[in-house]
């Protein structure tokens, strides 16, 4: 690890993805980067100095490495943070930065056209930025020589439609994905009581939700909404491996290497 202070940094969109990603990094081996003082946990303190809040996460790999999980609040936000955490790179090394968003393609549109069309639109933000980035062949960009690099993580699958799965491509969708290939009595279950409310609401932008929610209250309703996320990733919990299988075949090589098997090596 380098005496330089640095940190590695995860945009992603809300406090779910935060959780889900939380979830993950804990069954690999990343541990809560807060202190633990007379029981308590205190606040965790960045590489360079400063007390890591506003919504923030941080973590600590078994070699001690540095990452935070920023939620982001909006597409557009986690582009504005994006470039925000770029221009501060000069004073603040960022290793490595992982801008995560939903594809949010809906089942009229073609996932894989959404999902180029959203990394498109990020690698021009950074080319409006940075002109001197350079691509990868896996898709990354890099930075000042390779001293940073930008991985783009998209949530979708490659299902078809189903009643069992939420229409928007989001981590929802991944998350009742993995559910239905460990528990698909569970995902019937849902879509039957779904089918069968008694009046229910007009479809809205956030509609898609109704199936993770389902699954959350009937098998993990002691936990709450945040913690379902996290849950899921639990090493042993059957739709871990799920998960796991699933998202290892959405991320690109670096966050893969970086975040899930070199730490588990480490251990």
């Amino acid at each position: 690890m380098s005496a330089d202070p640095v940190e590695s940094v995860i945009l992603c969109e809300g406090y779910h993805d935060r959780a889900f990603w939380s979830g993950f990094l804990e069954s690999a081996g990343w541990r809560d980067a807060r202190p633990l003082r007379g029981g308590r946990l205190g606040s965790a303190v960045d590489p360079f100095g400063k007390s890591v809040g506003g919504g923030d996460y941080a973590f600590l790999s078994p070699t001690g490495a540095f990452l935070r999980i920023r939620p982001c609040h909006g597409v557009s936000r986690v582009l504005t943070q994006m470039g925000t955490r770029l221009k501060q790179r000069s004073t603040e090394a960022v290793d490595h930065l992982i801008v995560n968003l939903d594809s949010d393609a809906g089942e009229e549109d073609l996932d894989v056209a959404a999902r180029e069309n959203v990394a498109r639109a990020v690698r021009s933000r950074i080319r409006s930025q940075i002109p001197a980035m350079v691509e990868t062949d896996d898709g990354d960009v890099l930075l000042d020589e390779g001293r940073t690099r930008i991985s783009i993580v998209l949530w979708s699958t490659p299902d078809r439609p189903s009643s069992d799965l939420p229409e928007k491509q989001t981590l929802e969708r991944l998350v009742c994905a993995a559910l239905r290939d460990a528990h698909p009595e569970r995902a019937q279950s849902v879509a039957t009581w779904l089918a069968a409310r008694p009046s229910p609401p007009a479809p809205g932008p956030k509609s898609y939700k109704s199936l993770s929610w389902a699954h959350m209250a009937g098998w993990y309703p002691e936990h709450g909404c945040d913690d379902f996320f996290r849950l899921v990733c639990r090493a042993g919990e059957p739709a871990a491996i799920k998960l796991r299988e699933r998202l290892f075949a959405l991320l690109p090589e670096s966050v893969k290497t970086r975040l899930f098997v070199q730490p588990v090596m480490d251990r």
